[in-house]
């Protein structure tokens, strides 16, 4: 590193600042911007009980598409962070933030062995300060590491296909094992894993390399039982619930109505996902200027992969996104922003791919990309999220916990919420850490019962049809206060 430093020193600042950019997008003020709602409380609390208790956990989360459960990777990544940080939410989230930082390095490291010095600075440099990459580098969620792994998976595979560096293969069955149980669009990642794999062996085969081919095939081996070793707790699951992952994963590929369209010929969305690709990653989630922005980055890429010597890396990349895009496409649900996590990485990389050709040639086209160059930074800038009002979700949450403990008095208390959009994981984690006397209704009725009200003004919390509300019984208010926007209530049984 030292030797790399002193020969490459005005790169080496620049990474350095990089880096330190990325890393300060992403942690300031994290506590105040993480998301921390019901699914983050779900989480924790399973964490909770793994580091606290050694309570192993054998499955993921739940998608929020076809009830499918992910493997429960994410769990164990999570545990040093909520251990280290004593049970506080924040570790976690800023765990992800490092390992986004490190996506920005790794982005880096290969734009500049794929193509050049310029490409990988600035693959790095749009990558750290894009608003999406921040946003979902700020919150422990189980898609947010999803870039690295992807990124880890595809150098993997490049080394075994042009550098022959066959004991990648068993690193590439771990990197896809975590990167599936981040999200499953990790699937997408199948086809091109796969056939440069092929490749690699119709090489082999060309250039009838026995030893080669063995070291190949064992290899190989090893990256499959890997990967199974790693996605076992998931198989022990399915097969103790009668199948239910496996059953679920059928029925969403085979009812075409209302998941995916298994005929790309026919499907409508590939300029829809282009364009949404295009002003979220690249624009800095403005639409304006997509449809010219996507034409220009089309024909300037076959342009450098045309000129350029980097062919290969190119043809990976290209196979990489295409069928991400593909993939996308065919998909029949609305596509979010985070379902791109696999090929974040990617997108950048391309870019520093067109502009690291152009920026080495004449003067007037060096001018031209850095302009470009100049122009996207400063655009991510302008609306970066970190100018935004933050959520403070995780303070009002606490804040709200400490109310009802207050206000309990000491006594046991059952607990409902209403909301729309929310559940009440996240306050039970800190109902339960800051051990107050909380009573499930499925447990006990007890004298009272507090509920929290996400809906505004509206919220009618007496005779509200919410398990954990009716269960109590007729009741009326005694008592109520706000914070921000929440009305908490304490409700008492109607005599």
């Amino acid at each position: 590193m030292i030797d790399f430093i002193k020969k490459n020193k005005f790169e080496s600042v620049l990474l350095i600042l990089i880096l330190l950019l990325a890393l300060f997008l992403r942690l300031y003020r994290i506590g105040d911007f993480m998301t921390f709602l019901g699914d983050e409380g779900r989480d924790v609390r399973i964490v909770r009980d793994l580091v606290t208790k050694g309570n192993l956990v054998f499955i993921g989360p739940q998608t929020s598409i076809g009830n499918m459960y992910l493997g429960p990777l994410y769990y164990y990544l999570m545990a040093p962070a909520l251990l280290l940080s004593r049970l506080s939410p924040i570790g976690p989230a800023i765990a992800v933030a490092l390992i986004g930082t490190l996506t920005v390095w790794l982005t880096w490291f290969v734009g500049r062995v794929w193509f050049s010095k310029s490409a990988g600075v600035v693959a790095a440099l749009l990558y750290a300060v894009s608003p999406v990459a921040i946003i979902y580098s700020r919150s422990s969620w189980n898609p947010n590491p999803m870039p690295l792994f992807s990124l880890l998976c595809i150098w993997g595979i490049y080394e075994v296909w042009r550098n022959k560096k066959y004991f990648w293969l068993s690193l590439v069955g771990i990197f896809f094992a975590f990167a599936l149980q981040m999200h499953y669009l990790g699937l997408l990642l199948i086809p091109v894993l796969g056939l440069f794999w092929l490749f690699t062996l119709i090489s082999i085969n060309k250039s009838k390399d026995l030893k080669s081919k063995k070291s190949f095939l064992r290899f190989s081996l090893f990256g499959f039982l890997s990967f199974l070793i790693l996605m076992s707790p998931l198989l022990l699951f399915d097969i103790k619930h009668q199948w239910l992952n496996f059953n679920a994963f059928r029925a969403f590929f085979t009812d075409r109505q209302t998941t995916v369209n298994l005929n790309p010929v026919r499907s409508d969305r590939f300029l829809p996902t282009i364009l949404m690709t295009v002003s979220d990653m690249v624009l800095a989630r403005q639409t304006l200027l997509a449809p010219f922005t996507a034409i220009m980055v089309f024909i300037l890429s076959i342009l450098v992969f045309i000129k350029s010597k980097w062919q290969s890396s190119l043809k990976l990349l290209f196979v990489w996104l295409g069928f991400a895009i593909l993939g996308l496409s065919v998909y029949k649900q609305h596509v979010y922003v985070h379902y791109l996590g696999f090929i974040y990485p990617a997108i950048y990389l391309l870019l520093g791919a067109v502009f690291g050709f152009l920026f080495e040639k004449n003067l007037v086209l060096k001018f031209f990309s850095l302009t470009l160059i100049i122009f996207l930074f400063s655009y991510s800038l302008i609306f970066s999220p970190v100018k935004e009002n933050p959520n403070r979700q995780l303070w009002r949450t606490s804040a709200t916990v400490d109310l009802i403990i207050q206000e309990s008095k000491g006594e046991s208390f059952n607990f409902g919420l209403i909301a729309k959009q929310n559940y009440d994981e996240s306050y039970r984690y800190f109902l339960e850490n800051k051990k107050a006397n909380l009573v499930r209704g499925e447990e006990r009725i007890v004298d009272q019962l507090f509920v929290i009200c996400e809906d505004g003004d509206s919220c009618q919390p007496e005779g509200h049809p919410a398990w954990q509300i009716a269960v109590f019984g007729p009741s009326h208010v005694e008592g109520q206060w706000n914070i921000d926007y929440l009305k908490i209530y304490r409700l008492v049984h109607t005599k």
